[in-house]
């Protein structure tokens, strides 16, 4: 009987070092994504993403231009749900306004930040709130 192969991939303290069996791989640096980037994402295709929330761990899909954004969000514990809201560009951040199903109210705004082959990170003040990904048609 043959044993499967488990890779194992651990990320090495701060120093963003991968470990991949005895090799050590610098981790890409992150590059932050500029406002003239998202807005031909938005020309492009409606910067159509997908990605994951912290610390809800909500996985989402959102797609639409600037003044009707979609997204569809499922939650643990929670029915899928799709809310519909504006985003628009200030400098080099996104800015969102969605209402929820509940009358919860999100207003904010993400600096996007490139950590790998169409892997991103949104943060806000610094702190990781989503790691998504382009849908790139």
């Amino acid at each position: 009987m043959k044993t499967p192969s488990i890779a194992i991939l651990a990320l090495a303290g701060s120093a963003g070092l991968v470990a991949c069996g005895a090799t050590l791989v610098q981790a890409p640096a992150a590059v932050q994504v500029s406002g003239a980037e998202m807005v031909e994402w938005f020309a492009r295709d409606q910067m159509a993403v997908a990605g994951i929330g912290f610390p809800n761990y909500c996985h989402f899909i959102v797609k639409g231009p600037g003044d009707a954004r979609r997204a569809t969000l499922y939650c643990p514990n929670s029915a899928p749900f799709t809310v519909v809201g504006q985003a628009r560009i200030e400098g080099d951040r996104l800015c969102s306004t969605f209402v929820y199903p509940n009358g919860t109210r999100y207003e904010g705004c993400q600096e996007i930040f490139r950590v790998g082959e169409n892997k991103y990170e949104a943060r806000v003040d610094g702190v990781v709130r989503n790691v998504l990904y382009r849908l790139i048609p």
